[in-house]
């Protein structure tokens, strides 16, 4: 690609140099195929399965239900926030390992509208009907089992009045025992509170939600944490998203997420692993070549997302998070600079996977004196924990909550971390499923942008950024930064 006066759309992979013109990304539009179906997902370590002397399976997941229905409705006013809403638990479920689908009972699963009961309950039932089929078809295909050990269909369906909710209940009683869960997203709160089973009712003009008490469903749990760690992000819908658009636009009121890679180390030269190695000459560079892209593309766009304004960028405005490893910290510097006047966060979340009795060893020392690590990890990447040290799984968990962080900021984050790490949380935007991303490398000098559609689907943007004119070898001392 090449710099113009037109703006340049986001899309799966750019590749920026000098020959493009400052701000001429534009971050509020995504071209070329999306991904809407896929949805990372990591094969659980634990299988509940009992298996009889016959050798048959006599329960591949909680005897008493054979699923977990989420059942989410809305006023119409408020179905842009409940498909927003059911896309994101269904990623962060699946993320988390759980089994899980989605079915929107309308015209369109690619939209936000459901068909309403009282409009018309023949095509209502017609849309139900289908979707209660597909859930039986995928729970028939004996789906993966994650830690809860029971499937998950998240359904969205008008049950707002009491005959369409006493007809669904009818529906999936005549089909099997599961264990229904309703959201209700309304303005204000709901009337009539259900007379059976749980609920969650979500008042948006607070935000607030009430919970009734849901025993034996480690999902629905699981689901109503989740529903109130990402409250303000669904409040910001409601308040600043129009109810009409393509489903395919970018949301207005979400600024990009950037995720970058430290630059080349000390350690990635010798191929050893962990410890807190300092940047080499390249490395620093790279750190100036990112700089030196928020500087040109990022902190002064006006097409950093459609609702940028003075207030945002007095009150808001940018932050840069990094590890507390000193390859981190040396990369973020330079674009700190730029960002957010010089001032970083650091966490030790962020920090790379430990690698335990491994850690500072090259992998050829390691194959000398643990000789059997290298096939372990190779059978199961994802499972496998370095003595005294950390898993892809120990670190998913590690990560989840400055995810669910991320997920919600009003902030424009850059994100400067690890290759695991990276790993980890890319398949959480949109990237690889961690399986697959385990081999997968993240380059340095690569930059990642996630934008959500209004969908609630998160789209990657992989950047790749060429170096800089000036010799590497020389001793830069970042002056001007």
């Amino acid at each position: 690609m090449h710099g113009s006066a037109a703006m340049i759309p986001l899309q799966s992979s750019i590749s920026v140099d000098d020959s493009f013109l400052e701000n001429s990304i534009d971050f509020c539009r995504f071209e070329g195929a999306g991904n809407p179906s896929k949805g990372p997902v990591l094969t659980p370590p634990l299988q509940l399965k009992v298996v009889n002397e016959a050798g048959i399976s006599t329960n591949d997941w909680n005897s008493s239900t054979s699923a977990v229905f989420l059942v989410v409705s809305s006023s119409p006013r408020c179905g842009l926030v409940a498909r927003f809403f059911c896309t994101r638990l269904l990623r962060y479920l699946r993320w988390c390992g759980e089994s899980a689908v989605f079915f929107l009972a309308g015209p369109n699963e690619r939209d936000i509208e459901v068909q309403r009961f009282e409009d018309d309950v023949g095509a209502w039932e017609k849309y139900v009907e289908s979707c209660l089929e597909k859930s039986l078809l995928y729970l028939a295909s004996n789906p993966c089992l994650g830690f809860s050990a029971i499937p998950v269909v998240i359904l969205q369906t008008d049950c707002e009045s009491v005959d369409a909710y006493d007809r669904l209940h009818g529906m999936l009683d005549s089909r099997g025992n599961f264990l229904v869960r309703h959201i209700w997203f309304d303005e204000d709160w709901k009337e009539r509170a259900s007379p059976k089973g749980g609920y969650i009712n979500v008042c948006l003009k607070q935000p607030a939600l009430r919970v009734t008490r849901s025993q034996w469903s480690i999902v629905c749990s699981r689901a109503a944490g989740y529903l109130n760690s990402c409250l303000p992000a669904l409040h910001r819908v409601y308040l600043d998203e129009p109810l009409v658009g393509s489903p395919e636009e970018t949301l207005k009121s979400f600024s990009p997420l950037f995720f970058t890679r430290h630059g080349q180390s000390e350690y990635n030269l010798q191929d050893r692993l962990g410890g807190d190695p300092d940047l080499t000459i390249l490395g620093r560079d790279d750190a100036l070549t990112i700089a030196e892209f928020f500087k040109r593309q990022v902190v002064g766009n006006s097409r950093l997302f459609a609702l940028r304004n003075a207030v945002w960028d007095k009150e808001e405005g940018f932050e840069v998070w990094c590890s507390q490893l000193k390859r981190t910290r040396r990369t973020a510097e330079p674009s700190a600079r730029v960002l957010t006047r010089g001032e970083l966060k650091t966490f030790k979340t962020l920090n790379e996977i430990h690698a335990g009795v491994c850690e500072d060893m090259t992998n050829e020392e390691i194959k000398a004196l643990y000789p059997p690590i290298s096939s372990f990890r190779h059978t199961d990447k994802v499972g496998f924990r370095y003595p005294n040290g950390e898993s892809y799984q120990d670190l998913m968990r590690r990560l989840e909550p400055i995810l669910l962080d991320l997920d919600v900021t009003r902030k424009c984050v850059l994100v400067v971390a690890h290759q695991a790490v990276l790993r980890t949380v890319l398949s959480f935007f949109d990237g690889p499923a961690v399986e697959e991303a385990v081999h997968t490398p993240c380059p340095h000098r690569s930059v990642w942008c996630c934008t959500y559609n209004r969908l609630g689907e998160p789209r990657l943007t992989t950047i790749t950024l060429k170096p800089r004119k000036k010799n590497p070898e020389e001793d830069y001392e970042c002056s001007g930064w």
